[in-house]
Formats: structure tokens, sequence, C-alpha cells
């Protein structure tokens, strides 16, 4: 943060010396509802936390699935997009998540984002000035280095703790921080998190195939023009999240790594930016979108403040929050870390290692006990690869009965359209009666209804092959297929085969392209 900023902050804080025994404290007018939540009258934010002078700031609620009573518990996700131009720097990637805060009512974890980016307004309040707000506090706070986004976020944590603790959120009585969002965080939050439909969550946008110019300010015509514009105008992502893409670009918290196929590489480097801005054209911008900036300016040595660079916090606490938080955590560690360990040495073919101890072993009793112990590994082995094998199959048969679905639900789509048509030509050629408007209608309400059910297959088809390609070996399904193969050929079940052959082979069009869109998934099953 710049000195005078910081020093604002610093005076506001000294400032609130009436919380501490001043008789009058000063008269604060809360800002106008536009400059922190523009979009509260279609659908207020999840959180409203104060700023200093009145100013507010809106956050939503990201909710993260996963069992919050377990200490461990976090939801795996893929994010990252196989972009061939791009993938250096945001290939797909395993990702896991977990929120600080978690609802009694549902049993599952969150954490808050804010619904914009900060703003001028936002930004003159926290360095001390007060005067009424304007048009331009609504427009994006821009020209900020990593470096001031982390002073932001400290500036404003000690002032809510000092000036307005009680609505600062609490995870196990400890209050919440505000801080920048990893890139896991912000990707995951605009993707549209457990709020969008699970078949458009790995698209190269939330909006799929909608307007760029809907959603963002960016590089076009009619558009941006190069400068940072207001806040909350365009239209939100399904968390109702503004501006994640264009407009400012905002800064994340850790830095730069390539992605090497799939993990991060090993060097680390500048500061990163996501979402682009309004100097970026429509095909840079999506939400996998990586951009890495030196951290200070090399002519001067200062920090580096790109006139695009902003900021969009998160709320969040840390993790051990109390002494029994910790020994919950310990406990829990020690009880997974006991079965991976069991896991891992079953990895390591005890089997083998055994044999060398029968082998040399003198004491004959010793060795009988051994070679039982030998024996009983060879069948839970055998137990192992049965089950691995068994659950292979049922997924792979699942995943042909899918398809089969699939392609049944879309010749009845097909079929109620032809009938759709002929009803309207025979309109059309002078057929008055109320009897086929009344057939149109229910034919198309019918299609709809298909559509919804296709919906729901494509995304039982889509975990299918996921639960294939995350959680089995090749060699593994291979076998599976190959055998349940051989099992429908000798039973006759060739409609069945037929359908497996065209999974097997959407299995490999996936394993390339996992993220592979909803419109080209259904168009694997059904060509």
């Amino acid at each position: 943060m710049r000195l005078g900023l910081w020093a604002g902050v610093l005076g506001l804080l000294a400032g609130a010396g009436w919380a501490q025994g001043a008789d009058v404290p000063p008269v604060v007018v809360p800002w106008p509802v536009e400059y922190s939540d523009p979009a509260a009258e279609t659908a207020p934010a999840d959180l409203m936390l104060p700023l200093p002078c009145g100013a507010a700031m809106a956050f939503q609620k990201v909710t993260v699935p996963v069992e919050a009573a377990d200490p461990l518990a976090d939801r795996r996700v893929r994010l990252g997009q196989s972009l061939d131009q791009t993938g250096y720097a945001d290939y797909l990637h395993p990702a896991f998540l977990r929120g600080p805060f978690s609802d009694a009512q549902t049993g599952t974890t969150h954490y808050y984002i804010a619904r914009y980016e900060l703003t001028q307004g936002q930004y003159r309040a926290l360095g001390g000035d007060c005067t009424a707000p304007t048009r331009k506090d609504r427009l994006a706070q821009g020209g900020l280095s990593w470096f001031d986004a982390m002073d932001i976020a400290r500036g404003l944590t000690t002032w809510l703790y000092i000036n307005a603790p009680d609505v600062v959120p609490r995870a196990d009585n400890a209050p919440g921080f505000l801080r920048l969002p990893t890139g896991d965080e912000w990707e995951y939050a605009t993707r549209g998190g457990a709020r969008i439909d699970a078949t458009l969550f790995p698209g190269l946008t939330f909006f799929g195939k909608g307007a760029m110019r809907d959603f963002a300010r960016h590089q076009a015509p009619g558009s941006a023009r190069g400068k940072l514009g207001p806040v909350g105008l365009r239209k939100p992502n399904p968390l109702g999240l503004y501006d994640v893409y264009g407009n400012a670009e905002e800064l994340v918290l850790e830095p730069f790594r390539l992605n090497a196929i799939g993990r991060a590489g090993g060097q680390v480097g500048g500061v990163v930016t996501r979402g682009g801005s309004v100097l970026s054209t429509e095909d840079q911008i999506y939400s996998a979108q990586r951009t890495e900036y030196a951290p200070y300016d090399a002519t001067s040595g200062a920090p580096l403040a790109n006139d695009t660079f902003g900021v969009r916090l998160v709320l969040a606490t840390h993790i051990t929050t109390s002494d029994t938080r910790l020994r919950d955590i310990r406990a829990r560690w020690n009880e997974v870390a006991g079965a991976a360990g069991q896991e891992r040495g079953a990895q390591s073919d005890p089997i083998a290692k055994l044999a060398g101890l029968i082998e040399a072993e003198t004491d004959p009793r010793r060795a009988q006990a051994l070679g039982d112990l030998q024996l009983e590994f060879r069948r839970a082995r055998d137990r192992t690869q049965t089950a691995l094998q068994t659950s292979a199959r049922a997924t792979l048969l699942a995943g042909a009965v899918f398809v089969e679905t699939l392609i049944e639900n879309a010749a009845q789509i097909t079929d109620k359209a032809v009938n759709i048509r002929l009803l309207v030509d025979l309109r059309r050629a002078g057929e008055k009666s109320d009897v086929f408007n009344r057939q149109v209608q229910t034919h198309v309400r019918q299609i709809a209804g298909m559509r919804r059910l296709q919906t729901t297959y494509l995304l039982s088809f889509r975990t299918a092959l996921e639960t294939l390609t995350s959680d089995l070996s090749p060699d593994v399904r291979k076998t599976a297929y190959e055998v349940l193969r051989e099992e429908l050929s000798l039973s006759g079940q060739t409609n069945i085969l037929w359908m497996l052959d065209k999974f097997w082979a959407d299995l490999a069009i996936y394993s390339v392209k996992p993220d592979i869109s909803p419109e080209d998934l259904l168009a694997a099953a059904l060509n």
C-alpha cells in the first residue's frame, strides 16, 4: 500500500479512540447502497462488511461441499484448461478446496469472496478520505501493486477488528481476516463453484456460448476502450460475482509457476493476475487464464503497479483456530495416516519381502508362520484386485447404458420435433383447430422435459468417464473392458456390446480432453 493510504488507515484507527473512552463518537453517514452493492436491488449480497467513512464491501458465499466435521475433508476439482497455446500456464490440474466457515444446517463449508472488484470509493475511504461519494467512486480501482493489495487486506482487517469485530464471521470463535484469494479459490468461484451445472463447470467460460460483452468490459468495439469502468453493470456469474472477466485484472495470493503437464513446476516466479482486463481481447478471457508479471519495475525498482491491476478480496481464517481444533486435526490425521501407511506398505510388495524373509529364516516354525502371512497377503491382494475389476466393469457397463439412454433420448427429441413440424405445416395449410395448437404445446413441453433429462443423463455419463480416468489405472480399465466384452459376447448381448464399444471410444476421447464441452461430449456419445 502506498505510504499515504496506509497512513490514512492508521489515522482512522487512531481516530477510533472514542470506542475506548471518548464521550462522543464521530458521526458516520452510510454511503448509498449503489456504491457498495449496486446489484442489491436484484439480489443483495450474502455478507456486508463496513469500511471507514460509512463505506462498505459486499461479499458472496462460495460453498465447498465437504463434510465440515472432518477437519481433513476437502473437495477435489479439476481446474485449468486444455489449450495448446497457454497450456504451460493454465493446463488441467487437480485442485483441493475447503472453506474455513461451516453451516450448522448443511454441515458443509464455505468461504467469502468480494462480490465486486475494489472500487475507487472504497480505496479512498480506506485512505481516510471521507468526502461524499460521487459517480467516479463506482469505478474499479487500478494502479495497484501486489504489495498494495496485501496492505489493503491488512489495513481493512485491522480496522474491522477494532471498529466492527462483531460483524466479522468467525470459525470456532476465531475471527476471519482479509487476504488475496488463491488462484484455485479465484477460479473455483469464477467458474460458479457448486452453483453452476456440473456439465458447464469445465468450460472456458461460465456462460458457455453467451456473448462476452454481456459479462465483461474488454477490448472490443463499444466496450471498455482501455479504461476501467464501474463495477456491477455487466451480468453476474452463477454465484452472483460481477466483473470476474475483464475490467481490472485481479491479483491473487501465490506467485506464478509453470504447469508441468498437470502439476506445478518447480521454479517459483512473479505475481499473477486472473480474469483479463479492459486491454484483453475476447479470446484472451476465460476462467483458467493466468498472466505473470515481474513483482518490481525493472527501471525504478519500485513494486510494479499497472493501471489495470485490481483487487478482489477473500475472507478466510487460519486453520488451527483452537486447542480443541488442533487435537481434532491430529487425531484425524493419525487415523488417516495409519490407513495410508497400510496402503503404502501393500504397494511396496510385502509378498516379495516375505519371500526373502522365509528364505532366510532357519527356524521352521517361524518360516511356517511367515508363509501363512504371505498366503494371507496374497488372498488380500486378490480380493483387492477383484474388487477393482468388479468396480471397473460395473462403471463400464453403466457408461454403456448411459450411451444407450442418451441415444434413445435424442431419438425421442427428434421424433417430437418432427411431430411439431408436421402440426405447424398443417396449421399453415389452413387447419385452424384448437386441437392442433394444444398438441403443439404438449409436444413443446415434452421436449423441454426430455432436454432436462438429457442434461441429467449427460452428467451421469461424464461422472462415469471421470471415475474411470481418475480412480482406475489404464491397465485395470483395459482388463475390465476386455473381460466385460467377452462376457457380453458369450451371452449374445450384441446391443449392449455395441454400446460398450461406443463408450470405450468415448473414454479415449475424454482421457485426452477431460474438459470437453457438454455439446462435444453429447456428440461423442451420439456419433
